[in-house]
């Protein structure tokens, strides 16, 4: 039993995964199936030789890069990952996320840092190729209510505005009332003066939240050698005329990831996504992005005056492709058709619907990329691992439920024998030989016993659990002390990466913390670190 600031679980021991997820992570031929290959170093390099005898829209993205960099002053890594993408040999990894206002949970880092760690290993091991990392930024979200906010030691910070389209485009109109309240906030350390420099410099400096998120991700990762791909983006939305007017035509998504999403259901698998007939929205004027559907022989945009015929929206798509974005389920062959991209690395959810998605890819003649499930971290606070190494937590008890923990030690601290196990047993014990003498006699006398001993044991389990309450109640001090420690570390009830925003952790420790998080990470193998902060 490990102290709860060092140890590692692996997928089998961590638990908390769907079971398409945790079959894929154990390497079940049924999950396995979904994927292109099972991540490792002889298939990445397997994988990029078939990628790069297929790709073949490198100068324009290239140019993109070098476009949408450009207002930066980049880093040597950088300049050197963006000099190596022209390179026939060259080839990248990627995650993606969307723009949420000051990166939103934690494990915003945990994907860009696997990815960064991920590169640094085969650039090391396999020098013939160059890997190169790559954030794909999700401008062309819109569901506003996903990505205006963050938390900050449990309370919540909301950007109100009226939005709507595509996020991206949003003007920064009430981002500065939100810091600084947020600001006010803050607790007097030595490292709150950087974190203030970093939002000053990327939010309150912006004209958009593409232009923000770019430039905190700029600050956050770009010594690292880190580069930024936004899709929307005409150059690039020029690659996927033909995918997007088959998506219109033939409505192929729909079809082959229905055909996936069956093959799930019958292993029992969850659907994490279910296409639409048509999974393009339309970028109008006004800042809309809204749904395309077809009715009849028209096509339509919801919510909207837009109306087109076939010929009519097969023109407006020539001539206009950056006004058609792609939604889940086309997003990710978007990515894949303008990177020379091997591997997304995603939390257990995006991987669930990347999984459903090879057979369509394979339509399309685009490889499948090779899918990682990011490592997860519970990061422990200085203060936190003094008092979890009082309290005697191990890392194995930290993933109980709260009551069960509290159970847990409320019995081990008592003074009074709470074990009732050995009462029920002994009760057992005394109806199966009542039992044995109804099959004796009548069924009668059989159900009465049955009856009885229903009963009992309700009534022990009420005298335990009267037990347990008044122990709870004398041992009130630890009870508090063991709420109080599980609720900061599981915010909401929930993993601390998916709630906590990375300024509680970085006012803490500076921004070494980002170092700290790229020392523990496997770049392939799955893996939940619980990990004591310095």
């Amino acid at each position: 039993m490990e102290s709860p600031g060092n140890c590692r679980l692996d997928a089998a021991q961590y638990g908390k995964f769907s079971s398409l997820i945790e079959d894929y992570l154990t390497k079940n031929q049924n999950a396995v199936a979904f994927s292109h290959a099972f991540p490792d170093e002889i298939n990445l390099l397997k994988q990029a030789r078939e990628k790069l005898a297929q790709y073949d829209n490198r100068e324009v993205t290239a140019e993109v890069l070098v476009r949408q960099l450009a207002a930066f002053e980049l880093h040597p890594k950088q300049k050197e990952n963006l000099e190596k993408f022209r390179l026939s040999n060259s080839v990248t990894i990627t995650t993606g996320h969307q723009l949420n206002l000051l990166t939103g949970p934690l494990y915003f880092f945990h994907k860009i840092l696997q990815v960064l760690k991920c590169c640094e290993m085969m650039n090391k091991n396999h020098p013939e190729f160059h890997f190169i990392p790559i954030f794909w930024m999700a401008t062309e979200d819109h569901d506003f209510e996903e990505i205006n906010h963050f938390y900050f030691q449990g309370r919540k910070f909301t950007w109100h505005k009226d939005a709507r389209g595509a996020v991206g485009r949003l003007n920064l109109e009430g981002m500065d009332s939100v810091f600084e309240d947020f600001f006010q906030t803050l607790p007097e350390t030595k490292f709150a003066e950087e974190l203030k420099e970093l939002i000053r410099n990327s939010y309150l400096n912006s004209k958009n939240l593409t232009e923000a998120t770019q430039k905190l991700v700029q600050m956050l990762f770009g010594k690292k050698g880190l580069l930024m791909l936004d899709g929307d983006d005409l150059a690039l939305k020029k690659l996927m005329i033909p995918a997007f007017e088959e998506d219109l035509l033939k409505q192929t998504a729909f079809e082959k990831i229905s055909a996936t999403n069956r093959k799930l259901t019958n292993l029992n698998y969850a659907v994490q996504v279910n296409p639409r007939e048509i999974n393009l929205f339309y970028l109008g004027e006004g800042g809309i992005r809204e749904r395309i559907v077809q009715e009849n022989d028209r096509y339509r945009v919801l919510n909207s005056d837009y109306q087109f015929s076939k010929e009519e929206i097969l023109k407006d798509l020539h001539e206009n492709p950056d006004r058609y974005s792609p939604n889940v389920i086309l997003r990710p062959l978007y990515q894949e058709t303008v990177l020379p991209n091997l591997a997304y690395i995603g939390g257990s959810g995006e991987c669930a619907y990347w999984l459903q998605l090879k057979d369509f890819f394979a339509s399309q003649q685009i490889l499948f990329p090779l899918i990682i499930v990011r490592n997860s971290f519970l990061l422990i606070q200085q203060r936190q691992q003094r008092k979890l190494e009082k309290l005697g937590i191990t890392c194995e008890e930290l993933f109980l439920p709260l009551q069960e923990l509290i159970h847990q030690k409320v019995r081990k601290n008592s003074t009074v024998d709470m074990d009732f196990g050995k009462y029920e047993s002994r009760l057992e014990h005394i109806f199966d030989e009542l039992e044995k003498l109804a099959t004796q006699t009548d069924v009668t006398f059989s159900k009465m016993v049955n009856a009885e001993r229903t009963r009992q044991l309700k009534g022990l389990n009420r005298m335990n659990q009267r037990l347990m309450k008044a122990e709870k109640k004398k041992q009130s001090e630890l009870v508090e002390r063991l709420t109080h420690i599980h609720t900061a570390l599981f915010p909401q009830n929930n993993l601390q990466e998916r709630v906590m925003n990375f300024s509680e952790i970085q006012l803490e420790c500076g921004w070494a913390f980002i170092d700290e998080i790229l020392k523990e990470i496997q770049p392939i193998d799955f893996c939940f670190c619980i990990k004591a902060m310095p």
